[in-house]
């Protein structure tokens, strides 16, 4: 059958497991979390998960060499095995190998220009080269894991940051993946999902001193709602929550949900909670008109919301959260 067939596409085709990115401090529970996913193997760039029961390749230790790592993509694509998850531990180290493995290839080995001969960092010329190598390892190696093998892929980074360039507003900056600009856009674009790692944390001056952040209670989150300050997401058909304990167990189960109820359910909570408030009452009303076609909130039944989008319902409530 053609590959452009219009009865092949009618076909119902399984979702492959998501493509998942971690960022977080050090110590925070990345690697915890990826321990306890199913059945796991954790392709190790530092001694991180030494501490687990849970298998590592390479078998005697940690990645030392880009080959270390192609080496382990490529035993869990050749061999017949019961693993259901692939754990790189971590991605800001693995790239430190390929960079390693960029700069002898095509420098020489050197990192500055000298004697007329450019070096990695001329010009940005090795970051881009190492952000097409990490494109090709992404979609040809861990893609085939994810479509062969059935593995859900977690990449684990510490937390880094992120300049945001915008023409209608200033720039800001955001947390984001340890790693540089061009293979950080290689990464964001191929993951399904994006959470960051965290506590509640608030900030707090005395007088004549800096400003200090301060962690609210002992409970650790991941985060996947997109807003100015987090480079995080979950794509369409891999939506999560805004936001879960930081727990494999809790994200499974919030896998297995279904998104839109769940969504459905918090507005009209936020709706009732807010049912004194006409004025924004009025405007929540006027954010679904055209999509509903109702003025009245009464109207705003869980079948009628389930004509919404899950962003456009995720919005809504965000909005409406500031004001309840």
């Amino acid at each position: 059958m053609s590959r452009f067939s219009l009865e092949k596409s009618k076909i119902k085709r399984v979702k492959p497991p998501p493509r998942l990115m971690i960022i977080g401090d050090p110590g925070i529970g990345k690697t915890t979390f990826a321990s306890n996913a199913e059945n796991p193997i954790i392709i190790a760039t530092e001694s991180g998960a030494m501490g687990t029961a849970v298998p590592t390749l390479p078998t005697d230790g940690v990645c030392r060499e880009w080959q270390d790592v192609v080496d382990s993509v490529k035993v869990l694509k050749k061999e017949d095995h019961e693993f259901k998850t692939v754990a790189i531990d971590t991605l800001d180290n693995m790239l430190s190998l390929l960079e390693k493995y960029v700069c002898d290839r095509d420098f020489g080995g050197d990192y500055q220009s000298s004697r007329g001969r450019e070096g990695f960092n001329s010009f940005g010329k090795g970051n881009a080269a190492v952000a097409q190598e990490l494109k090709k390892f992404l979609h040809e190696d861990l893609d085939m894991l994810q479509r062969d093998k059935g593995m859900q892929v977690i990449l684990l980074s510490h937390t880094g940051t992120a300049k945001v360039s915008s023409s209608l507003s200033t720039d800001w900056t955001a947390v984001a993946a340890s790693i540089p600009k061009q293979s950080l856009a290689v990464v964001n674009s191929w993951c399904d999902q994006i959470g960051h790692a965290c506590t509640d944390v608030r900030v707090i001056q005395r007088d004549g001193e800096k400003n200090k952040a301060q962690a609210v209670g002992s409970e650790r989150w991941l985060i996947f709602e997109p807003e100015p300050g987090r480079l995080v997401k979950s794509r369409l058909g891999y939506e999560m929550p805004s936001k879960i304990p930081l727990s494999y167990t809790q994200y499974a189960e919030a896998m297995g949900s279904d998104m839109l109820r769940i969504e459905i359910t918090k507005t009209i909570s936020l709706l009732d909670a807010l049912s004194d408030e006409d004025e924004i009452i009025e405007m929540a009303m006027k954010s679904v008109k055209k999509e509903l076609k109702t003025n009245n909130v009464k109207d705003l039944t869980p079948e009628v919301l389930g004509q919404l989008q899950l962003a456009k319902i995720k919005q809504l409530n965000n909005w409406l959260h500031t004001k309840a």
